[in-house]
């Protein structure tokens, strides 16, 4: 499929479904051939297991579909969308786990995997879809995080598998809350700058550029006020929180030579510095027509 305005049928499907994530059913592979039963070829499924998720996802696509479901988390879909590229089918991501950022981003909106199917079968549109990469690195679609405060990620991971003990002890870790300016980042031209956390999100809205926004609050205190300042207006807003275009970025951990981030909320630790850059036509998303 190639992307098009003009309403599209799903074709040929295989889908790769992770009921190890964190809202995925695991009767999903059952759910979805009955979903998918009135199709003129049988759907393939590909359902994934403890630390095989890639392979699965390379099978999946070795069976040239023309449409790709994906149902299961953020890093499940983020996997199906890095391996797929715009060479690949378009694929379809269906809401699966704990805060499905990437489905809501790829389809403009938080619908249930139900609702999803439903219109799917009766038409959708494939439309390109932005995404992030670290040079010579993994790519993201939403946003990457670095800093500190992205060690709260193992947080809700240890609250996810119900360890209690591992999430207090990684909040009462002092170096999570620290909040130093250990981060230093330039974007080509300007002066270096240091910052406690910096994000580089993907907005639709700004083709060609990387969003950058910053912040270095003066402790705990001053993260609490920009923290109000998101919930009131928005983090683009917040008065204390800065925001710029650029075409990269580079960052840089000043304290050692290992750098904390999220990519698309799964948390990572990568070799500093870092250099981002965008892709504007990274892959091709199947967009129900969620008006009929």
């Amino acid at each position: 499929m190639v992307p098009t305005d003009t309403l599209s049928r799903l074709g040929r499907v295989s889908c790769v479904i992770n009921p190890q994530s964190g809202s995925t059913p695991a009767d999903a592979a059952d759910l979805i051939r009955a979903k998918l039963s009135g199709l003129p070829d049988e759907a393939k499924l590909h359902v994934a297991g403890e630390g095989d998720l890639p392979v699965h996802v390379e099978d999946a696509l070795a069976d040239d579909p023309d449409t790709l479901i994906v149902w299961g988390g953020d890093g499940t879909i983020a996997c199906a969308l890095s391996h797929a590229g715009m060479t690949g089918p378009a694929i379809l991501p269906l809401p699966g786990g704990t805060m499905n950022m990437l489905p809501t981003r790829a389809l403009g909106g938080d619908y249930d995997w139900e609702t999803l199917m439903d219109a799917a079968l009766k038409g959708g549109r494939v439309r390109p879809m932005p995404c992030g990469e670290i040079v010579g690195g993994p790519r993201f679609f939403v946003a990457a995080m670095m800093g500190d405060m992205t060690r709260f990620t193992q947080t809700r991971e240890a609250l996810r598998e119900g360890n209690l003990m591992e999430a207090a002890e990684i909040v009462h870790d002092s170096s999570a809350l620290a909040l130093r300016s250990n981060l230093h980042w330039k974007v080509p031209g300007q002066t270096l700058r240091k910052s406690t956390a910096v994000t580089v999100n993907i907005n639709a809205d700004t083709p060609g550029k990387l969003e950058v926004a910053s912040v270095d609050p003066e402790g705990l205190l001053g993260l609490a006020k920009i923290g109000i300042e998101m919930l009131v207006d928005g983090w683009r807003n917040a008065e204390d929180v800065d925001l710029l275009l650029a075409d990269q970025i580079e960052v840089a951990n000043s304290e050692k030579d290992r750098i904390s981030l999220t990519l698309d909320g799964e948390l990572r630790e990568m070799a500093s510095p870092v250099q981002f850059q965008r892709v504007d036509s990274a892959v091709k998303i199947f967009v129900p027509d969620l008006s009929q």
